[in-house]
């Protein structure tokens, strides 16, 4: 079905496990280029390396940029998430490395990141193509059962244990 064809459209169920991972950088001292740049640019390179081989398990990503850049990626599990960051033949790894060795005592540059496997959620798309979570798992119109965000919400809740 194409994406421009229907005007609201929510998310497939996910996979157990699936994993949302947010990354960003916060640049202090802008004038340290020599600190945040090489920070910046591994973010894409990363992304770059995670596209070329879908079998690491990223399933799909989003670079913001701004005031504080971020990555939203979506993987098949934390599992897979966190081989990627410990593969020495990834690029992760020896950026982590020169980033704890160079880096993590100045304050020049800080880098966070949040980790959340997927459970109760709910996404909506209006006017545009899906985005986020339906993006990177499937998506299907909006209709009886998934109209309202209470109901997309509450649609993968298991039912309430009794005795």
């Amino acid at each position: 079905m194409s994406a421009r064809r229907a005007a609201r459209t929510t998310n497939d169920t996910p996979p157990p496990g699936t994993t949302l991972f947010l990354i960003g950088v916060r640049v202090t001292r802008p004038w340290r280029v020599r600190a945040w740049l090489p920070v910046l640019t591994s973010m894409s390179r990363m992304l770059i390396h995670l596209r070329r081989r879908p079998d690491a398990g990223m399933l799909d990503a989003r670079l913001y940029l701004g005031g504080s850049p971020m990555v939203l990626s979506y993987w098949r599990s934390a599992d897979d998430l966190r081989r990627f960051a410990s593969d020495p033949d990834a690029p992760h790894l020896s950026m982590w490395r020169w980033f704890n060795r160079e880096l993590a005592d100045t304050d020049s540059v800080g880098i966070w990141h949040e980790t959340y496997v997927i459970g109760e959620h709910e996404t909506i798309s209006s006017g545009m193509p899906p985005q986020g979570l339906a993006r990177a798992v499937g998506w299907h119109p909006v209709g009886p059962g998934t109209a309202t965000a209470s109901a997309r919400l509450t649609r993968n809740r298991p039912a309430p244990q009794r005795g």
